[in-house]
């Protein structure tokens, strides 16, 4: 079993990186955050190609090694959240706590996905080689094709939500009402903006987005109108197209506020390049968080209807 105890790793590895990319769309990732990702899945990939000859040749004290492989990465999870939590005073636009926690347990159930695949395609070859006596090398081939279909579905099922689900996105103009209170679309009353000057860099640079729920679903909107997921839609924005301002300019800070007629999200944003297009997209990618969902599901049967559905 040398050779598929190995094939087994890979697959546990590519399971992993095949995730990456999902990763990288919607939580922004540094190359040293790689490597440990990478190096955590051939840990993870070990143990769930271990199993089955540990249970093979009865050797269940080995199964041990699981529950301390499951309080290493809940350790992980732990460690990601600290580090995130201490980076949250140097943002322009912090992530918040919901995100932090969703992103925490995201590095957390990757490495689960990773002992799951493995121990698929090792237990696949255990069972066609021994139980159905085929021969080694076709059941090193059909094995490695089902641990990759096992990673592909996994990553289906990990796989988020997105507003681009729930929500419909459009850029809306900026205007001044009584002089200073911002006005994005037809919601009134962002805030004040006092100085003349920051008036005019909002009106230069800056940008109004409408979120709509779809369907005009109260279970939608409930999802836009949790704070949390507040907050990761303007981090996103920010980590995707960057801010114009400056950690002593409070007026620029994005705040979004839901309209409580029609229940749309209106946010003011000051993108580095006013791009449209970027915009909705990156709006669109920011991921649905666990624990916005839920919201107003006794409503779920009922229609928005507000000044613009009328």
């Amino acid at each position: 079993m040398d050779k598929i105890f190995f094939i087994g790793i890979m697959i546990g590895i590519i399971s992993r990186l095949i995730m990456l990319n999902l990763d990288d769309k919607q939580y922004p990732t540094q190359p040293n955050i790689l490597t440990s990702q990478i190096v955590l899945a051939f840990v993870a990939s070990s143990l769930g190609a271990l199993l089955i000859p540990a249970l093979v040749n009865r050797s269940y004290t080995s199964i041990t090694f699981l529950s301390l492989a499951a309080e290493q990465f809940r350790q992980v999870r732990s460690n990601r959240r600290d580090t995130l939590q201490d980076l949250e005073s140097t943002q322009l636009v912090p992530r918040g706590n919901s995100f932090i926690e969703e992103i925490a347990r995201t590095y957390e159930i990757r490495n689960y996905m990773c002992i799951v695949t493995s121990f698929i395609t090792v237990a696949s070859f255990w069972a066609l080689n021994n139980e159905v006596k085929l021969s080694e090398n076709p059941s090193i081939i059909i094995s490695t094709i089902i641990g990759l279909i096992v990673a592909f579905i996994l990553r289906k099922l990990l796989s988020r939500q997105s507003i681009s689900d729930i929500a419909e996105v459009s850029i809306v103009d900026i205007s001044f009402e009584d002089d200073c209170v911002l006005k994005v679309g037809n919601l009134k009353g962002i805030t004040n903006v006092g100085l003349k000057s920051d008036r005019e860099r909002y009106i230069k640079h800056g940008i109004g987005i409408e979120i709509r729920p779809k369907n005009n679903s109260y279970t939608n909107a409930g999802i836009l109108s949790y704070p949390g997921q507040r907050q990761v839609i303007c981090y996103n924005l920010y980590s995707r197209l960057g801010i114009f301002r400056e950690s002593n300019e409070p007026a620029f800070t994005p705040i979004p506020r839901v309209d409580p007629e029609t229940r749309s999200l209106y946010i003011a944003f000051i993108p580095m390049e006013r791009d449209e297009r970027k915009i909705i997209e990156a709006v669109k990618s920011c991921p649905v968080l666990e624990s916005a969902k839920g919201k107003n599901l006794s409503l779920k049967n009922l229609k928005i209807i507000g000044k613009e559905n009328e």
